[in-house]
């Protein structure tokens, strides 16, 4: 018997949908897109992700680790890459000499950086991180006004630092507009202080997916934006609005209408097989802990995935496949490599039956947002994990 295994597909066609929709977002216009590929693009594939968008012409990419970073500069036609949590300051040489620019968070490690580009006689690419109230990493204002004067004292020898960006970040866009405003006033502060001292950056950026997309946010007072698991089709507001006629919109409400109504498109899609069919009659019981007990006879199916796989052990008896154009239930505990549902009332069920676990069929869809929702958790740690743990094929299909 030849036993499907799990695989993972990525389509890369709705990539470059979901790039191409947030450049026509009116909040995006005239914006330097920086794409977040970290983390292994979200458990999409770093490379194979930043060759499409380089194809959609973005030259500009976020990461954490810089191995990442040089590969990058290797594999596609002299990008920039932003180093979003900084370097360990024995690399710093190495980042400079690639370009490659560094995210400064404190006043110790940017006298560091610049030590170490002075030893190392070549120019260190700088973004300032600015906390603005996530209370994550970044200088505060004070720390920040020292590391403004400490740049404003070497800026007239500038061979070795380069005072290129200013960044934050908010911490809930989606869900707090008063505080996600509050920290948009101490960002808009900052940036006054920077150009009062006449300084700068080439880059100045706070938002995220969440405050592209959100309905709030009019001006960010920036010219950079890092959009990061939109790029994946999926909007963290996840609102939408239905207009008959986009041409009657006033342009108050153009950005409004713009974020609610793009056509973001999901790109993972996980398929498994089933590795054996069974009836059971009412009483027993099914996986570990005996969790579930059949209601009535019932017909299982053994499903060739579990939470090794990605699938979170949190849907054990909540979360569902969908198999011949049905969704089947979970049944009982999840499993490291294996998933029992109920196949009950599936038509024609065999062990030749496709298992859809992440995407669609011809009518049925399950959404990372869906299973997040039975996880209790976010779509972004469902794509890491399913991306981590499976076998992908990339696509480029409709």
């Amino acid at each position: 018997m030849d036993i499907k295994e799990a695989i993972l597909e990525i389509n890369l066609k709705n990539l470059s949908n979901n790039i191409q929709q947030l450049k026509l977002l009116e909040f995006n216009r005239n914006k330097t897109i920086i794409a977040i590929i970290k983390s292994d693009a979200y458990g999409h594939g770093l490379l194979e992700v930043a060759l499409v968008l380089e194809k959609e012409g973005i030259n500009f990419f976020g990461v954490i680790k810089l191995e990442d970073a040089i590969l990058l500069k290797s594999k596609l036609n002299n990008p920039k890459v932003l180093m979003l949590s900084g370097v360990n300051e024995k690399n710093i040489p190495a980042a400079a000499a690639m370009d490659i620019s560094v995210c400064v968070y404190d006043l110790n490690y940017l006298k560091a950086v610049y030590a170490a580009a002075k030893t190392a006689r070549k120019k260190v690419l700088v973004h300032l991180k600015y906390d603005s109230g996530m209370n994550r990493l970044g200088f505060k204002d004070d720390e920040l006004y020292k590391a403004l004067d400490y740049i404003e004292e070497i800026r007239k020898n500038d061979n070795f630092l380069e005072f290129e960006g200013i960044f934050s970040h908010f911490s809930s866009a989606e869900s707090d507009i008063d505080y996600t405003k509050f920290q948009l006033n101490n960002y808009k502060n900052i940036l006054k202080e920077i150009y009062t001292r006449k300084l700068t950056p080439l880059y100045t950026h706070i938002s995220a997916s969440s405050s592209i997309f959100s309905t709030e946010i009019k001006d960010d007072f920036s010219n950079s934006v890092r959009p990061g698991i939109s790029l994946y089709g999926i909007n963290p507001i996840n609102q939408r609005l239905k207009y008959k006629n986009t041409a009657e919109l006033s342009s108050d409400n153009k950005q409004k209408h713009d974020a609610e109504n793009s056509d973001l498109k999901p790109l993972m899609t996980l398929k498994t097989g089933i590795i054996q069919i069974k009836q059971i009659k009412k009483g027993c019981f099914v996986s570990y802990g005996k969790t579930f007990q059949a209601p009535r006879d019932m017909l299982i199916g053994v499903v060739n995935a579990g939470y090794d796989n990605g699938i979170p052990r949190m849907l054990s008896n909540k979360g569902r496949v969908i198999i011949n154009n049905q969704y089947a239930d979970m049944l009982g505990v999840i499993t490291m490599n294996m998933t029992i549902v109920d196949m009950t009332e599936i038509k024609d069920a065999s062990l030749e039956s496709e298992v859809i676990i992440l995407g669609e069929s011809e009518s049925k869809k399950i959404t990372v947002e869906e299973i997040a929702g039975y996880a209790g958790t976010i779509p972004y740690e469902i794509c890491l994990n399913v991306g981590k743990s499976n076998r992908r094929i990339y696509t480029n299909t409709q």
